[in-house]
């Protein structure tokens, strides 16, 4: 069980499960989810292997940089060639949060109106 992922953690699962960031909860199928709960796993794995994200200050607890950033699908990479479809990756604020996609292999479905 997790309690919450960051932001960084969130945009790289959302790429990987090929989920807009802003799909309401409530809009995500049987079928999403388990991609979203496969990708978030994979993500942490991930991270984990790569002894996590150094963008500032983070240090393991020998002092050492992580180099997941290294690895990053999405995060970041603004502007950046997406590597499944090579569309701009796009950088926008939710909820005062940097979140990353690819506008062209995250599309944001239409929704039926309330």
């Amino acid at each position: 069980m997790i309690a919450g992922i960051g932001n960084i953690y969130a945009s790289e699962a959302l790429w990987i499960a090929q989920l807009h960031p802003q799909l309401p909860a409530a809009a995500v199928d049987a079928e999403q989810a388990a991609a979203l709960h496969t990708a978030i796993r994979r993500t942490l794995t991930s991270a984990i292997a790569n002894q996590g994200s150094s963008l500032r200050n983070y240090r393991n607890s020998f002092g050492e940089r992580g180099n997941n950033q290294e690895h990053f699908f999405v995060y970041d990479r603004a502007g950046a060639a997406c590597e499944r479809c090579a569309t701009p990756i796009e950088r926008h604020i939710i909820a005062q949060r940097s979140t990353f996609f690819c506008p062209s292999c995250q599309r944001l479905p239409s929704l039926p109106a309330d």
